[in-house]
């Protein structure tokens, strides 16, 4: 436990307040001899013999009280100086005396012993109060284990070895274990005897008595989680022990909470990943087949009645067929992309890249793609390099493009905007749509979720146009910022449409020594 001290029984060292109070009530009996009859000098020492006990150990306060009252006998009972007594009725004050005195002395004394003992038996909860704190506030197995150790460590004087079970998820006793502090090879299989018989071994524990060390298991609810050897311990007063395995389970508990949280949140990533893929399949069978059946209408019109066609009819369908490969093309990359990026660990390729090379070939694709549609940069000369991998960048912007373009009436142009700011490189992009709801401000992020028609953001725009694609453009984007420390956030534009706001990290570029 946290405290050094160690709970034990009590000591009695301050035993000078005892031999002060016997002092001062044999000068009041010398004082008061012939002033107070017998009776009352007895009484007067029955009270010190009291009050002495309570800095006195049960032993010592009834021999210092048998004493004192064979000391009375001599002194005060007549005849003096001897230890004969001629009346009967002293012999039987010396006797109620010494009685009395051995009665009072032990309950006194024995009166302090259980206080001392509530007194510890306060601080160990106290203790093991501020050891649960501490293996609260610390997530880490490892380290809750290297606390538990110091603790005990500290508590016992012994040296201390912990076995943690590491395997959370398994309800075997496996190897995936980890082991703080030094064991011997037999040591080592008591703990392992311990965590199987979920029980404590050596000394006072009924089983294996022989040995030196005592084994303690680090018990949940339904399993040990690890296990303690104190080595050389020895047989540890009882309610020691009990503090001792109190701690012990303390880890054990807080174990098997990590435990249950771990498995929940394992069942809520397997429920959502069972969900991701069911959206994902309905999303492909849906979004997959329209442009699938426009593609393979136009094309089957192209083959089967080419010859009748008006060259301008031929044109219009193979311009067709060519938006909708690049709509698939596009949707394709995304999806693939959005399963790259949320596999970890993901290594990205970066290098100093110019963000107005970057934009340009991306303005240049959607220029080619949209030639009717208006596109506004505004780029300031002089911004720094940024330090990026510049194919996810290229699909970053081209989707938050294509996202301005889908979401915006066919006759508004697309305005771009990089400002160059203390916190890092901003680049806008704005359109002149309906806007988006502060209830999908982020949901718009988030994969296959998309703007639909009928919510009341979107009634101006039509509604299977809104609909077309599976929604993981933006997700996409959220996770090409996130590997990149950028941030990507929407906001409104006035009087109407949305802003996309992207906010890129500048770094200290490293300098480059030229060799000749």
């Amino acid at each position: 436990m946290p405290s050094s001290r160690r709970l034990s029984a009590p000591k009695f060292e301050a035993r000078w307040p005892a031999v002060v109070i016997w002092l001062c009530a044999w000068s009041l009996l010398w004082g008061l001899d012939g002033v107070l009859n017998l009776g009352n000098l007895a009484l007067l020492l029955v009270l010190a013999s009291a009050i002495a006990g309570v800095w006195l150990s049960a032993f010592a306060s009834m021999g210092s009280s048998a004493i004192f009252v064979l000391m009375f006998n001599w002194f005060f009972v007549e005849p003096r100086y001897t230890f004969s007594v001629h009346l009967h009725q002293d012999l039987l004050l010396l006797v109620t005396m010494m009685g009395v005195s051995v009665v009072v002395s032990y309950l006194m004394a024995r009166l302090r012993v259980l206080a001392e003992l509530e007194s510890q038996h306060a601080q160990a909860a106290e203790q093991l109060r501020e050891l649960g704190e501490m293996l609260r506030e610390t997530r880490d197995v490892m380290k809750q284990g290297e606390l538990l150790r110091s603790a005990l460590m500290q508590d016992t004087g012994c040296e201390v070895s912990v076995l943690l079970l590491t395997d959370a998820l398994s309800k075997r006793v496996t190897p995936d274990s980890a082991l703080i502090g030094s064991a011997k090879n037999q040591d080592t299989q008591g703990l392992w005897a311990c965590v199987q018989q979920f029980g404590a071994l050596g000394p006072g524990s009924g089983r294996h008595e022989n040995q030196a060390t005592v084994f303690l298991p680090l018990r949940g609810r339904t399993r040990a989680f690890g296990a303690v050897a104190l080595h050389d311990a020895g047989l540890l007063p009882q309610h020691q022990r009990d503090a001792l395995q109190e701690a012990c389970d303390m880890l054990g508990l807080e174990m098997e909470r990590a435990q249950t949280v771990q498995l929940a949140q394992q069942a809520k990533e397997d429920a959502q990943s069972q969900s991701l893929r069911n959206t994902l399949l309905t999303s492909i069978s849906h979004d997959y087949r329209t442009p699938l059946a426009n593609l393979m209408g136009a094309a089957s019109v192209i083959h089967d009645q080419a010859a009748r066609l008006s060259t301008d009819k031929v044109a219009a369908l193979a311009q067709t067929v060519i938006d909708e490969a690049q709509h698939l093309n596009r949707m394709t990359t995304n999806t693939l992309q959005l399963a790259r990026l949320d596999a970890a660990p993901l290594q990205i390729k970066k290098d100093w890249e110019s963000l107005q090379e970057i934009l340009g070939s991306v303005l240049a694709k959607a220029r080619q793609r949209h030639p009717r549609r208006e596109m506004a940069v505004v780029v300031p000369e002089g911004l720094p390099l940024i330090h990026c991998d510049a194919i996810l960048l290229v699909q970053l912007f081209d989707n938050l493009i294509e996202n301005a373009i889908k979401y915006s009436p066919d006759d508004t142009p697309i305005d771009i905007q990089v400002q160059a700011k203390s916190s890092g490189l901003e680049v806008r992009v704005m359109d002149q749509g309906v806007g988006i709801a502060d209830a999908w401000k982020d949901k718009v992020f988030q994969a296959f979720e998309r703007v639909h028609a009928d919510t009341a953001q979107a009634d101006a725009t039509d509604a299977t146009h809104l609909r077309r694609g599976m929604g993981v453009g933006l997700a996409v984007c959220k996770a090409i910022a996130k590997v990149h420390d950028a941030k990507l956030w929407v906001e409104d534009r006035q009087p109407q449409g949305a802003v996309m706001c992207l906010q890129l990290p500048v770094l200290q570029q490293p300098n480059v020594t030229m060799e000749a």
